[in-house]
């Protein structure tokens, strides 16, 4: 059964943010969150410094200029890593041209490295010196020679047309990966953007040599283009997005690289907010919750600690008139579904441990496997499984490529030391700001009273005034910001004043 594929873009004009939902049959699978002092970081190219090498960690601690240093490791051959054969076919000619060697570097070497992996917790980014630059319809490397064509383009004989392209195309000492959305275009435009890509990397080059590091000097696109770029292909029904200037944005860049896709794009002129109408929001205030009902009666739970992430499945009650077998399969292969979208949904990675309900019945259990696996098809992260275990237990791995939503949206509890968290004070005031808005034609003119916690009352008169202001103006409200020590962090109370 064909799949409807869906991409709702949600701005906030107060706050400079973009939120983007990708939904699947109306359902959602992914969620992106951008705001202009927390973009992300991989992509970048940084001319670095190398400080230290650690031979025992087989790697290199790199200056960027960041908070902390980025890690390189120097063991690892990245472009076997980056032309797997079970994602991409390579071209036989162009396999071994070259020698792949591992990186050999001294402290105080000057260095180009890209961010592979965003920082998280004590741990700095992750960095490689095999540097790519990302179009629509191909990935540009700068130090290889290999050609790769991406085989969810499913027919060989497109694979090979594509293949033909980009010998014609590029030149002896430059890698390409062939992307799916080649499939749909012609070789003047693969070759269009090619020459593209090389003046891209040639701009980066001139600034490294003239810059002393550490410096930026290649930044990857907005998540907006990004989401165009890397996203909205022809598998993807429509696009709505909530703001005309970015709307009129994203025709223009649509109108140069994609004009067939023109027509799947709606401005939402909606009074709902957009992500009410496709009721996302609603899913957006699950995606911290440690319990998840299932349709079947079971439930999941997701703990994410800074070792592994820990997924249980729970069959809850049953009557006595069910088998128990049948139930305890039922739930598994239910729960199964439902954990590969919220590994995407969370953006869960790392070392995934998932505790299945046991089942006597092994051929049960690879049906369970194998709905997992298949419901995890359209997930652009590389992901690997070991076999179940006989306590019924799936270890897997996904590639961590940015934080997940939990680090994301939540910062260490003020109370609790870090010990727990919660949401952060920035998610809270969106919510408060959210809540005057929807109450907007019943203040519209009034004076109106907002009572917070000392702690929420602190934040928004510190970090928060102009948000504030231009929300007052927005509705011509008169704003009186007190704050109650009884109030917890999360409640507000707003009522007009007499």
């Amino acid at each position: 059964m064909r799949v409807k594929r869906e991409i709702i873009i949600a701005t906030n004009h107060y706050e400079g943010e973009l939120r983007v939902a990708i939904l699947e049959n109306s359902q959602l699978v992914e969620f992106y969150l951008e705001h202009e002092i927390r973009k992300t970081l991989v992509g970048r190219i940084y001319k670095g410094r190398v400080e230290n090498v650690i031979p025992g960690l087989r790697g290199a601690f790199v200056n960027m200029g960041l908070k902390k240093n980025g890690f390189l490791p120097l063991a690892d051959i990245p472009e076997l890593e980056v032309f797997d054969e079970s994602k991409v076919e390579i071209d036989h000619d162009s396999k071994h041209k070259k020698e792949i060697k591992p990186l050999l570097i001294n402290p105080g070497q000057e260095i180009l490295c890209q961010v592979t992996k965003e920082p998280i917790g004590e741990k700095g980014a992750r960095v490689t010196s095999y540097l790519s630059i990302p179009g629509r319809y191909m990935v540009y490397f700068p130090s290889a020679s290999r050609i790769g064509v991406s085989r969810r383009i499913h027919e060989r004989k497109a694979r090979a047309k594509l293949r033909d392209i980009a010998k014609r195309i590029k030149k002896p000492d430059v890698g390409l990966i062939i992307r799916t959305s080649a499939a749909q275009v012609t070789e003047q435009e693969i070759r269009a953007e090619y020459n593209l890509l090389e003046k891209k990397f040639a701009e980066l080059e001139t600034k490294a040599r003239r810059e002393k590091a550490p410096v930026l000097v290649y930044d990857e696109t907005d998540i907006l283009i990004k989401i165009i770029r890397d996203m909205f292909t022809h598998e993807v029904d429509q696009l709505l997005i909530d703001d005309d200037d970015k709307y009129h944005r994203l025709i223009d860049y649509l109108t140069k690289i994609a004009p067939t896709l023109l027509e799947r794009v709606r401005f939402y002129r909606g009074t709902t907010p957009i992500f009410e109408q496709y009721k996302v929001e609603q899913e957006l205030d699950k995606l911290l919750e440690h319990k998840l009902w299932l349709k079947s009666g079971g439930f999941i739970t997701i703990d994410q600690t800074e070792a592994l992430v820990a997924i249980d499945i729970n069959s809850g009650k049953f009557s006595s008139e069910q088998d128990p077998e049948t139930l305890i399969f039922q739930t598994n292969l239910t729960a199964a579904a439902e954990i590969a979208r919220q590994i995407r949904l969370r953006d869960l990675s790392g070392l995934i441990i998932i505790d299945f309900i046991d089942m006597i019945d092994q051929k049960k259990m690879d049906i369970v496997v194998r709905e997992l696996r298949m419901c995890l098809e359209n997930d652009r992260a590389k992901a690997d499984f070991a076999k179940v275990s006989r306590f019924g237990i799936l270890e897997m791995t996904r590639e961590r490529t940015r934080p997940d939503l939990l680090h994301t949206l939540t910062e260490q509890c003020p109370i609790c030391h870090g010990l727990g968290r919660v949401l952060s004070r920035n998610e809270i005031s969106m919510k408060i700001e959210h809540a005057i808005s929807e109450k907007a034609s019943q203040l519209k003119g009034r004076k109106v009273k907002l009572i917070v916690s000392p702690i929420m009352y602190d934040f928004i008169t510190t970090s928060r005034v102009e948000q504030f202001v231009q929300l007052t103006k927005k509705y011509q409200i008169a704003l009186d910001l007190k704050f109650d020590n009884q109030i917890s962090l999360y409640d507000h109370k707003i009522f007009i004043a007499m």
